[in-house]
């Protein structure tokens, strides 16, 4: 019954197991949009070209009434259980991971579901400078164990890139992201393939719609989200107001201090690196004396264009997206959740039942402290 450094030894890697490092308390998460960027936002990207603040109809349109029926999450849990050295030259992190996807359904009493099984990854992520001979050696010898089976781990690789990521777990954090988004993908394919959702039984997924590696380019893949939205929490408040202004000139955050609630921004244009494009705005879903700070109570939306929005988004779409969203903001989780005034409550149960899943931090590492079975 070997352990895992004496099966890196066999391969001539020293492991230097260290102090289990949560990395997810470790390093301060991200906003939601980061490294987002709007393309164009002096000109909104929707039917309606005015400028101008939009406000919504909060008195004759039905503030019970939600087109959203299906609500999706992921989440993750990454810790550094170690260092790798190689070619007695450089040395890597060694990270291991949870991993959990999931969706939830509203019925027509207003419960809600689990939607499928929440679906759960266990990975060991090992640096991609290892050379393929060893990699493979050392994954296969895991893979037969009888812990690896039990815990259905994974061994994976991720690559670093020093002017991208600043520091390598980073790219490991990256990695297990990435699977995460696979797993959600694969859960709005079986959804879009089965007709489950509809224009007026719509899915929220939580967070931006960033699943450029999952794109394949093809019109087919945004087809997949007619009747999908992002919902991001948090987001960058320091996104310029122009393309051109870079970080110079007006930031987004100072634009959005002029929100009343239920008030929205015009759609803007954003692409990501396959130039898919998207409409993303933002909305004030809590009045601004019920919260403490001057940005909080602000979700920002995002809805991938198909070839139909190919010159912006219908506004009255819009307008509907987010007086459902507003719709959504009661009942609230306040005093169980710090991110109450922007979290919508069906998002906060799904994200409550996904978490639910992990096993215990010192009981999923351990499992790597021990002779494998």
């Amino acid at each position: 019954m070997p352990t895992l450094n004496e099966i890196f030894d066999k391969r001539k890697i020293i492991l230097y197991q260290n102090e289990s490092l949560d990395l997810d308390h470790y390093y301060q998460e991200p906003y939601q949009d980061e490294n987002d960027e709007i393309k164009e936002m002096g000109k909104p990207f929707e039917t309606d070209v005015s400028k101008k603040i939009r406000t919504l109809d909060l008195i004759n349109e039905d503030r019970t009434y939600s087109g959203f029926s299906y609500f999706m999450d992921g989440s993750r849990r990454t810790y550094k259980i170690g260092d790798m050295v190689l070619e007695g030259k450089k040395i890597y992190p060694v990270v291991v991971a949870q991993v959990r996807a999931g969706c939830t359904k509203r019925d027509q009493q207003k419960k809600l579901h689990t939607y499928g099984a929440v679906r759960k990854k266990n990975l060991l992520l090992l640096s991609d400078k290892m050379n393929e001979v060893d990699f493979q050696e050392i994954r296969q010898r895991i893979l037969k164990t009888q812990m690896a089976k039990d815990i259905h781990l994974d061994i994976v690789k991720y690559h670093f890139e020093p002017n991208k990521d600043n520091v390598p777990v980073n790219a490991a954090i990256a990695k297990a992201n990435s699977m995460m988004h696979d797993m959600e993908i694969d859960i709005l394919g079986k959804m879009v393939n089965s007709c489950t959702l509809e224009p007026n039984h719509m899915l929220i997924v939580d967070g931006p719609l960033q699943f450029i590696r999952q794109d394949t380019g093809k019109p087919e893949f945004a087809d997949m989200f007619y009747n999908v939205v992002g919902v991001s929490k948090s987001f960058d408040p320091m996104l310029p107001t122009s393309s051109k202004s870079k970080r110079g000139g007006t930031q987004i955050g100072a634009e959005l201090l002029k929100l009343e609630y239920g008030q929205r921004t015009p759609v803007f244009l954003k692409e990501n690196s396959r130039h898919r494009k998207f409409g993303c705005w933002y909305l004030r879903i809590r009045p601004k004396n019920r919260v403490t700070g001057p940005l909080e109570g602000i979700i920002k939306v995002e809805k991938m264009a198909v070839e139909e929005d190919e010159d912006g988004l219908d506004s009255s779409v819009a307008d509907n997206i987010s007086l459902w969203l507003l719709n959504e903001g009661s009942p609230t989780c306040y005093g169980r959740d710090e991110r109450w005034a922007s979290h919508l409550y069906p998002v906060y149960l799904t994200e409550t039942l996904i978490k639910a899943s992990f096993e215990s931090d010192f009981v999923f590492i351990s499992n790597f402290k021990r002779n494998f079975r």
